[in-house]
């Protein structure tokens, strides 16, 4: 079994050392992405999507850090159509949900097939004119926002011919169901299951008390203009962040290919969403 590490996150070198040396033990094939500084002389590198693409059979890629890494991983997995596994390193981690503690059995189970394969749907991004972005579709969202603090857009969406709004206030993001438990949701946007068919429009700071997060079919395509005082608004792919002129449009669909995760037994996006935000937690039970 091939298994790929994609790990950015300093400070876990030990950890990933232990990781590592467990896999060799389980006669497990590793390759590790070369950003990565491993003084392993038996570890091949990889370096971009086009390394997996034309070198070498993935069975499983495995990001170990924060959602960020789980995110960083998913744009080298891109349409290869290899499986992401999570191990998380960071603090809330709702992508990278296995614990560092159990990472064992979680390889065990990879081994027995003790798992499921849940496709993540994701957006598909077009401009008017070329960007300087690495990739065109995101995992969490895109967001849409003013470059400077005290810069107002307005932000106009269609879906089609049909005007949806337009935002006045301080950005929008458009959001996958997996990236609702991101900024979206720190904006008062709604948790949507992965596997949910659906986006979300949730504006940022709006001007207006009556705008609220919106969702709407995931094969709606959308049409995005942007007017502000600046003349250019900052557009960001997940992490990927360019500032842009009012004369780019934007055209949002859904993606043509999915993003598969590994859900293991005995794991449910319910568990770890009552885990992760203290849902249920009363004081004067404990």
């Amino acid at each position: 079994m091939k298994i790929a590490l994609y790990c950015r996150q300093r400070g876990e070198e030990e950890f990933i050392h232990t990781v590592i040396q467990y896999l060799k033990q389980q006669d497990y094939d590793i390759t590790v992405h070369g950003n990565y500084p491993l003084e392993d002389s038996c570890l091949e590198h990889f370096y971009t999507h086009d390394d997996l693409l034309g070198q070498m059979p993935v069975n499983f890629m495995v990001s170990i850090g924060g959602d960020g890494s789980f995110i960083d991983a998913a744009n080298l997995v891109g349409d290869l159509n290899i499986p992401l596994v999570g191990i998380n390193t960071g603090r809330i981690g709702f992508l990278s949900g296995i614990r560092k503690e159990n990472f064992q059995e979680c390889f065990q189970m990879l081994r027995q097939e003790r798992f499921t394969l849940e496709e993540r749907s994701l957006l598909h991004v077009e401009s008017s004119e070329p960007l300087a972005l690495s990739h065109n579709f995101v995992v969490n969202d895109v967001t849409i926002r003013a470059t400077d603090a005290d810069a107002i857009n307005a932000i106009t969406v269609w879906a089609g011919e049909q005007k949806i709004n337009t935002y006045w206030g301080d950005g929008l993001i458009i959001a996958t169901p997996t990236g609702s438990t991101a900024y979206s949701m720190s904006c008062g946007g709604p948790i949507l299951h992965p596997r949910s068919e659906v986006q979300v429009l949730t504006p940022i700071a709006s001007h207006s008390l009556n705008v609220r997060p919106l969702v709407i079919p995931a094969e709606l395509s959308l049409d995005i203009e942007v007017n502000s005082r600046t003349g250019r608004y900052s557009l960001a792919l997940d992490t990927e962040r360019v500032v842009v002129p009012d004369s780019v449009h934007l055209q949002i669909s859904k993606e043509k290919f999915h993003l598969k995760t590994v859900l293991f037994e005995k794991t449910h996006f319910f568990d770890v969403i009552r885990e992760k935000l203290l849902w249920g937690l009363d004081k004067r039970n404990g």
